[in-house]
């Protein structure tokens, strides 16, 4: 067993998370200061958002430099430190690695565009343009076409599944596949345990002669590149390396839009490959259909039934191959507080749905500030909104007459901008973030860990709780099993050796009663109300919840 199967992940945006020399951006000393915090939260690895230098026309995602840490954020001696600190209060440093793509400022690119001989050229993906127009109608995930042109006067192209300031590197170039590879080296040197590979099913491409057949000027279209079969080749060669490095380097994959049986295929353990998969297809939440908004920002929801039918289909799927990602959510989507639509603002519910998701077999993800129930920000115009895909969805619902009110709502609830707020360390004007005003700031509602860290009734004290219950041996090994149950409660068994627990989740306003699949002699081992438990009968308040063990079981993780 690897280090990682136990894993209990803390997800940091270290933009937002702690400024401690009041620019208004969170820094690596922010992480070291508040590591404490970390450790008593119950966690045990910490992923961080991209710290790589990069002129952020996507908050780091573009690197322009893989070798140094960006100078907003820190120094290597700070990174150096927080490794240290980190590794002596036993948590391990996961770091985000932007694989797939360069910031068009990264010295390969630059020489690539300059030197008509460079040994870079190959390092990116160019084309020529046809009859006066891009080489093929792909869509960029960013809005418009993934091809831009080296220059105006220029019949050549060059590829980006992003914004046009981040060209897509050639995986095809074995010098690519290499380079990458070193890059993630020199971090194992340093000390880092692991690596979220970011958006790695997009490293292969289809015939870039081919076009799509979606409808559009420029249709975002993963035919051709997402999941492709040489994604396995190029992702078995990078690991194979990075694990003869150090083989307990813990390598989890961005997948967003991978199923479970994609999953299976990235995360074998006979291969070389990832050892989990996140994907953004099991939160749980359905569409709503009669929206005039679809894609990135249609409004969701979240579905019970819908959240059975994910996970008995990722568990049954995975469970003999690699464990699941249990996530609400992360930088790339809204809090899910907001996202999705739930039915009360209850915080019995907030607790319910962490112990719902956790407690299943899998390694949790927590993203900052979620433990202490944190909203997303409230923006107050759709003007404040700069991200590329909110300004052309703004432009679209304008020209559609849809009023901005209704826009700013519609952002507010969907845009992943929304999620990337400061942490709320206490209740003073920035929230203990910083003294000046954050990079990042609009109106948030009320939240202050400060606040619960003495509060044995809070969010922040309930997290706690479950994630010492979830590092037990039954929660984090166990087996399980999905039971059936009418359309209001969730109810699942966790089984390993001798020892036995059963989570029971009931999503509804109205008081219910469930009977025990077995007579065994059961005692509350964390609930977010009063739970009664008469023989074979437990009775669960509104949007309760309890997770029940063997009278005998040690609970203490």
């Amino acid at each position: 067993m690897k280090w990682y199967d136990n894993a209990i992940i803390y997800q940091i945006y270290p933009k937002s998370f702690q400024d401690t020399n009041d620019d208004g951006i969170g820094d690596l000393q922010g992480i070291i200061k508040r590591l404490d915090y970390i450790k008593n939260l119950g966690v045990n690895t910490i992923w961080l958002n991209p710290i790589f230098v990069s002129p952020q026309i996507d908050n780091g995602y573009d690197v322009s430099n893989y070798f140094a840490i960006d100078p907003s954020i820190g120094t290597t001696d700070d990174f150096e430190q927080l490794i240290k600190e980190a590794h002596e209060r036993d948590l391990h440093v996961i770091l985000d690695l932007p694989i797939n793509h360069t910031s068009d400022q990264h010295p390969w690119f630059k020489d690539a565009l300059s030197n008509p001989n460079s040994i870079f050229k190959d390092y990116y993906i160019w084309q020529k343009g046809v009859n006066g127009h891009e080489p093929n109608n792909w869509g960029s995930f960013f809005g418009g076409s993934v091809w831009t042109k080296v220059s105006p006067e220029s019949n050549n192209y060059y590829f980006h599944l992003f914004d046009k300031k981040m060209p897509d590197l050639n995986w095809k170039n074995v010098e690519v596949q290499r380079s990458m590879a070193d890059i993630a080296k020199f971090w194992v040197d340093k000390g880092v345990d692991g690596f979220r590979l970011d958006a790695f099913i997009h490293m292969a491409k289809a015939n870039l002669k081919q076009m799509s057949l979606k409808s559009g000027k420029y249709p975002t279209d993963d035919t051709f590149y997402a999941k492709l079969p040489e994604v396995k080749q190029y992702l078995s060669g990078f690991v194979s390396e990075v694990k003869e490095q150090n083989p307990d380097t813990f390598l989890f994959g961005e997948a967003s839009s991978a199923d479970s049986h994609q999953a299976a295929e990235y995360t074998r353990p006979e291969e070389d490959e990832c050892d989990v998969i996140v994907s953004s297809n099991n939160y749980g939440e359905v569409y709503d259909d009669d929206s005039k908004v679809k894609g990135f920002f249609q409004p969701r929801k979240f579905s019970l039934d819908h959240f059975k039918e994910t996970f008995v289909d990722w568990e049954s799927v995975l469970a003999n191959i690699s464990y699941p990602a249990l996530t609400w959510g992360n930088h790339d989507v809204s809090r899910f507080v907001d996202r999705l639509n739930l039915p009360t603002d209850d915080p019995k519910l907030q607790k319910s749905l962490a112990m719902m998701m956790f407690l299943q077999r899998g390694i949790p993800i927590i993203y900052y500030g979620e433990e202490i129930g944190q909203h997303g920000l409230k923006y107050q115009s759709v003007d404040d909104f700069d991200d590329q895909r909110a300004v052309e969805l703004i432009d679209n619902l304008r020209a559609q007459k849809f009023d901005d009110d209704d826009i700013l709502a519609l952002l507010n609830e969907e845009d992943e901008m929304t999620a990337r707020g400061p942490f709320q360390w206490d209740d003073s004007e920035f929230g203990g973030f910083s003294n000046v005003q954050p990079w990042n700031w609009a109106k948030q509602l009320p939240a202050s860990a400060k606040a619960e860290v003495s509060d044995d009734n809070s969010m922040l004290s309930f997290y706690q709780k479950l994630l010492r219950l979830k590092s037990t041996s039954l929660f984090s090994q166990g087996d399980y099993c999905l039971l059936a149950t009418n359309k209001d409660i969730l109810a699942y068994e966790r089984t390993i050796n001798d020892s036995y627990g059963i989570v029971v989740i009931n999503y509804s306003d109205k008081p219910i009663d469930y009977v025990l699949p077995t007579n065994k002699n059961l005692k509350v081992a964390l609930a977010n109300q009063k739970v009664d438990v008469t023989g074979q009968v437990v009775h669960l308040e509104p949007w309760g919840c309890c997770a029940l063990v063997k009278e005998e079981e040690e609970i203490n993780g």
